[in-house]
Parts: structure tokens; C-alpha cells; sequence
């Protein structure tokens, strides 16, 4: 009868730490904090779950309530891993994340990737000028950004706000270093500012907006789902490329499975997936893909475009904005 007993108590340990637990459960988790839309997370935490076994819980949130939230949190941190926002965001934020050099980041330039390793670029951005065929024919649109500061199209113009969007921010940098405060002034006297990024994609293609200052994959989703109405313009005085990128939070209660998300996130094949299947360039040079954009070197890039000092500069350059915005 003892042996019994004991037989059935052995059994019932087994059961409650984990060799019950159902095939489809799991037993680690990393919380991962992105702005990323949800399709995109969705399929990254679904085939990393799938390879490792590590359960994702993902929120979703815009890139600065991201960083308000991590400062938040920085005595008890509810989040593991951040991805994606602007490296000059991040970089900015960086007292609040964790050093890790992630094998995949060898193919990766050495400017994507932070001195002390506090967050390492995944993908690229470029800025562009996105447009809308119905509203902006062929023979007038704008050839550049110059041309966005001009009369011509005042109230015609999209962005979004540079306080709460850290792709608006990287295209108010590119600006300010191709025309100073006075393109600045003028880009504001011109264009309508937007709290969303989405928005201005949004309203581009449906004809809300004639044009909108956004980034290359946002507008090129609307090109190959088959619209006939939407334009890409890479601006003659040079694209803005802006890499976005990913960083662990520091003191994080599961730093083991962010940094194996981490190295997920820079792997050759999930990068070449996410550019195949939602258009975000590659950080990584060694991606090879097949997908209806030009490639990166056929793009006329601005060299003066500096990622590092744009985050630099950030607090004198939006502190300014806001005068102007008041003073308008």
C-alpha cells in the first residue's frame, strides 16, 4: 500500500513540474515591448517561438511611450527587449538598457552597432516622399525635398510629429542638415503635422492627403498589395537612411531568452524574411532578396545624414521646433 502511495505522489510531481505540462505550452517567456505594426511581431514571435521553444508577450506601443515606460520601469522592469525604434531614439535612452554584442552583429557595419553594444541596428529606413496619383500627376510632382518648402504646396504636405515619432524626427534632422532653421521654418509653414506615423501613410493612399513625408517600406506596402494610386519619390538631394534597431532593458528578468531574441531578430534568414514579407531593408549587408525596390546602392543617399549626431542634437533641435510651432 506504501508503495503505492509513493508511486502515485512520484507521478503527481512529475505532473505539476512540467512532465504533465501540454506539448503546446511553454515553460520560458521573454516580454518584448515594440512599435512595430502587430502583423510583423506576430510573425517574428511565432517563428521564434517556434525554433526555440520561448514563449513571446508582446505589447504594443508607440516608439516614445516605449522609452517613457522603460524609465518607468527602471527599478522593477516589466519588459525584457525593445525593437524597433530610431538608433537616435534609442541611443538616447540607452542609460536604461543592457550591453549585449550578439554573434549575428559580426555582418553588421560597425556604426550600427552602439560602442558599448546598448542596442544594435536590425533594419534600415529610408525617408521618403510618398505620393498620391490621383491628387499629384507625374509631370508636377516634386523632385526633391527642396520642393516641398516651396508655396506650391502649402497645406498639400504630410508629416508626422517629431516629438512622439523617431522616423519623423530622423526627417526633421535630414532637413535641418540640407537647409538649416530656415527650411525648418518653412517646412512647418507648409505642412500639416500629424500625431501618428500611420496616418500619413494612411491618408496618402486613400487621396486624403496629396503628399506624405514617410518611410520607403510604409509606402511600398500600398505598391505591392496592387494600389495603382500611391508614388514613391526618392528626393534628388538624397534619401534619409535611418537605421531602427533593438535593445535589452536593463536589469531584465529574462536576459537569457531576450538575448536569444536578440540574436534571432539579426539572423540572415529572419532579416531576409522581414524584407520579403514586409519591406523593412536589412541592416545586414549579406541579404540577398527578392522584392520590387531598388537596391540600396542604386538610391542617391544623403551622406551628411549621421545617425549618431542626429541623436546628439535632438534636444536643441526639438526644443527649437516646439518655439516655431508655438510661433506660427
Amino acid at each position: 500500500m506504501k508503495k503505492i502511495i509513493l508511486i502515485g505522489a512520484i507521478l503527481t510531481c512529475f505532473m505539476v513540474f512540467g512532465m504533465g505540462t501540454p506539448s503546446k505550452g511553454f515553460s520560458k517567456e521573454v516580454v518584448l515591448y515594440s512599435s512595430n505594426q502587430s502583423d510583423l511581431i506576430d510573425m517574428v514571435s511565432q517563428g521564434f517561438e517556434k525554433k526555440t521553444g520561448i514563449k513571446v508577450s508582446a505589447v504594443r506601443m508607440g516608439t516614445g511611450e516605449a522609452m517613457k515606460r522603460i524609465q518607468a520601469e527602471k527599478d522593477n522592469p516589466l519588459g525584457d527587449i525593445f525593437w524597433s525604434g530610431d538608433i537616435a531614439v534609442l541611443d538616447a535612452a540607452k542609460a536604461n538598457f543592457m550591453s549585449y554584442r550578439s554573434p549575428e552583429a559580426k555582418g553588421l557595419p560597425s556604426h550600427y552597432i552602439e560602442k558599448d553594444s546598448l542596442w544594435t541596428a536590425t533594419n534600415v529606413h529610408i525617408m521618403i516622399i510618398m505620393y498620391n496619383k490621383k491628387l499629384v500627376s507625374e509631370q508636377e510632382k516634386p523632385k526633391g525635398w527642396a520642393d516641398l518648402l516651396t508655396p506650391k504646396w502649402k497645406g498639400k504636405v504630410v508629416m508626422a510629429n517629431p516629438e512622439k515619432s523617431g522616423s519623423a524626427y530622423a526627417k526633421v534632422y535630414g532637413l535641418y542638415k540640407l537647409y538649416g532653421w530656415d527650411g525648418l521654418q518653412k517646412l512647418l509653414t507648409n505642412a500639416k503635422v500629424l500625431d501618428s506615423a500611420s496616418l500619413i501613410w494612411k491618408g496618402t493612399a486613400e487621396g486624403e492627403y496629396p503628399l506624405g513625408m514617410t518611410i520607403e517600406y510604409a509606402a511600398y506596402r500600398y505598391i505591392a498589395g496592387g494600389s495603382k494610386d500611391v508614388g514613391i519619390i526618392y528626393p534628388q538631394e538624397g534619401a534619409f537612411a535611418a537605421p531602427e534597431g533593438t535593445a535589452m532593458i536593463k536589469n531584465c528578468k529574462h536576459p537569457v531568452e531576450a538575448k536569444a531574441f536578440t540574436d534571432y531578430l539579426l539572423s540572415r534568414e529572419v532579416e531576409k524574411e522581414i524584407f520579403e514579407q514586409h519591406y523593412r531593408r536589412p541592416a545586414r549587408s549579406d541579404v540577398v532578396a527578392s522584392v520590387g525596390l531598388p537596391k540600396i546602392n542604386e538610391i542617391n543617399l544623403l551622406k551628411a545624414f549621421d545617425s549618431i549626431e542626429s541623436s546628439a542634437l535632438e534636444k536643441e533641435i526639438l526644443k527649437k521646433w516646439k518655439e516655431m510651432v508655438l510661433q506660427r
